[in-house]
């Protein structure tokens, strides 16, 4: 797919997604919104959940990029990952992902968990720095497998942040639970 047709498509599923929600974007939508046939979309996206969560994921760079910026500035990796949650939560709630989430709520999980699921592997590559930089500090042990440490440290951020309790509880379960499957 030619980089100029790929930011068509999810300009125009930003576009959708802003203007009618999950529920009423459609693949026809964002066909015509971008300027494509239908056939021609679906040579480049096989359904709706792919597009959407690409879609959300470009509109969303400058949180990934603020957030590396933010957990490295933590020492520890028990702080990288406190730092994480409390970032993610600070977040502006009228950005299109957290409005659309609260807004539809079976409609976000359905769609958006489908196309979550394909991007963990991603998401939880995140976290592969600050483990190996844990590893050489020593916090972490030596034979620690980096790969499903990263994917079960995305899990539990999830979670904090999708039922959330205060800072200093994050903390504690982090520092209770998490760190010692580490070390």
């Amino acid at each position: 797919m030619s980089d100029e047709t790929r930011r068509r498509i999810l300009s125009a599923a930003g576009a959708c997604l802003e203007r009618d929600g999950i529920r009423r974007t459609t693949m026809v939508g964002i066909a015509e919104e971008a300027g494509l046939s239908r056939a021609a979309l679906y040579k480049y996206y096989s359904d709706k959940p792919s597009i959407v969560v690409e879609a959300l994921a470009r509109l969303d760079d400058a949180f990934w990029s603020s957030a590396v910026s933010r957990v490295s500035a933590r020492r520890t990796i028990g702080a990288q990952v406190a730092e994480a949650i409390r970032f993610t939560l600070e977040q502006d709630p009228g950005a299109l992902a957290i409005r659309l989430r609260a807004e539809e709520p079976d409609a976000f999980a359905a769609t958006v968990g489908e196309g979550l699921r394909a991007m963990a592997p991603g998401m939880a590559a995140f976290w592969r720095p600050f483990l190996e930089a844990a590893r050489e500090r020593g916090e972490v042990r030596p034979d620690l497998d980096v790969e499903r440490a990263c994917e079960w440290i995305m899990r539990i951020v999830i979670s904090l942040v999708t039922m959330p309790t205060d800072d200093k509880n994050h903390r504690r379960l982090i520092e209770e639970f998490l760190i010692p499957g580490l070390r």
